[in-house]
């Protein structure tokens, strides 16, 4: 017997979810042939059949959960004979029990509260109400106690039970979504962000331009001068790592999650090369065929929430970087301007909304409006 583990699959990534299998146990299976296809916080990949055996066992089912390093398929090395299956004897059940009648009492015995457990500190609960809650699959650190001293009842279980029963069944993140809620959460622990609001005059050039590409050459122009935004900080160290190349990653929003492909040394790039560049990075990202290290090693964000709907936002900075550029919804705002004549006229300005969020562990205010003054600076001019 052999057993195979599931690989790291090249991402440094824990974990993989099972999407579909290409085979069941009894089949005999020839080495690269498709075994598997896996979801990664990134990509999903199709791992091949390591060896020419037999399938004795599948280790998990479509939609199951795998570590690396755990068991995902169990085989029988190619030529060897697979023992007969034998009736094994049935043996007796052992009793642990008092030997001979066991006599009932009318005396009822009273539980005692215990607090404190694994999952939930500080919940007080009998050994009957624990019981409930496990039938029910109910974490009892959600339930709000009613008894006394702040003990949860049963009838306390039985509510969130039907509460639980009329909003649905609950439905475990995977995939992109359970690394994007992980993100989240060590984004929220660690980092300290702080918002700046603006707008951008692109009045000049937005019906002939194209805003992507001019918000990535400004913040390329902006990190220049003031590079300490294109860094990463180091939480440990109580450092940062300044970054001389930009390279920008580009917050692209799919059915399947949030995905933030890596254009690397972005500041390189002319105006049509760039286009190429984002458009072929969206369809890999469609296609969940971007190359893992695609998706890592970026120094600084863009997200174009403004594409759908809203004008500002806070975006969220994630480590190592320090900081991230949101644009929002385009808008109109009338304005008195004087003519060549000296006479006074209202022309309408098209604004951009911007929304740059740094670490403030790392950057100072000075330095966000800094940054934040040349990139709008750049957006103003014509060409």
């Amino acid at each position: 017997m052999h057993i195979f583990k599931l690989p790291d699959l090249g991402e440094g990534l824990p974990e993989a979810e099972i999407v579909e299998w290409f085979i069941k146990p009894g089949d005999v299976v020839t080495a690269d042939q498709l075994m598997v296809s896996m979801e990664t916080a990134k990509a999903i990949v199709e791992i091949p059949c390591p060896e020419s055996a037999t399938v004795i066992k599948l280790y998990g089912e479509s939609g199951d959960i795998i570590h690396t390093g755990d068991p995902l398929v169990e085989f029988l090395e190619e030529g060897v004979v697979a023992p007969p299956k034998t009736e094994q004897a049935v043996k007796p059940k052992v009793s642990t029990s008092v030997v001979g009648e066991l006599n009932t009492s009318d005396v009822k015995l009273k539980e005692t509260a215990q607090s404190v457990s694994s999952n939930s500190i500080g919940v007080k609960a009998t050994p009957a109400v624990r019981a409930l809650a496990h039938r029910y699959n109910i974490d009892l650190g959600v339930v709000t106690p009613s008894g006394p001293h702040s003990t949860i009842t049963a009838a306390d279980v039985e509510r969130v039970v039907k509460i639980f029963a009329d909003v649905g069944e609950l439905v475990s993140l995977k995939g992109v979504r359970r690394s994007m809620a992980k993100a989240m959460s060590q984004a929220h622990a660690e980092v300290v962000p702080v918002t700046l609001h603006d707008d951008a005059n692109i009045t000049a050039w937005f019906k002939q331009g194209d805003i992507t590409v001019r918000l990535i050459r400004a913040m390329a122009l902006a990190c220049e001068a003031e590079p300490t935004l294109n860094a990463w900080y180091d939480s440990h160290a109580i450092g940062r790592r300044i970054i001389k190349s930009m390279h920008l990653g580009l917050a692209v929003d799919t059915k399947d999650g949030l995905f933030v492909p890596v254009i690397r040394d972005a500041q390189r790039y002319s105006a049509d090369e760039m286009r190429d560049k984002i458009n072929t990075l969206k369809e890999l990202v469609s296609q969940r065929k971007i190359a893992a290290d695609d998706l890592r090693g970026n120094t600084i964000t863009l997200s174009n929430f403004g594409s759908m709907v809203g004008k500002y936002a806070n975006p969220i900075v994630m480590p190592p970087t320090v900081a991230i550029l949101g644009t929002g919804r385009l808008f109109q705002q009338l304005a008195y301007a004087k003519s060549d004549d000296g006479t006074g006229c209202v022309i309408e300005h098209t604004l951009l909304p911007l929304s740059l969020t740094f670490d403030h562990r790392s950057i100072t205010g000075g330095e966000a409006a800094r940054f934040l003054a040349v990139l709008m600076t750049d957006l103003a001019l014509d060409n």
